[in-house]
């Protein structure tokens, strides 16, 4: 069994794949799924660091909402 879905909705969703069996639904498998935009690039990136042994503290313009969770990593 195959099927094909639009989805057309930013977010998390959710769909699932059951069976009937002696009149009760069985879960039999499914898939998460979230949609979004790319991220944008980082813009007016700033970090601070306080003393030689301090660690630095980095703040950064990420632009558009993207719906997903998006992690950013400075290097």
């Amino acid at each position: 069994v195959s099927t094909e879905f639009q989805v057309l909705t930013y977010g998390k969703h959710v769909f699932t794949c059951k069976i009937v069996c002696e009149y009760k639904k069985k879960l039999i498998c499914g898939i998460d799924i979230e949609s979004g935009t790319a991220p944008d690039e980082p813009r007016n990136v700033s970090c601070i660091q306080y003393g030689t042994e301090g660690h630095p503290t980095c703040t950064w313009d990420k632009g558009r909402l993207t719906y997903i969770n998006t992690i950013y990593v400075i290097q």
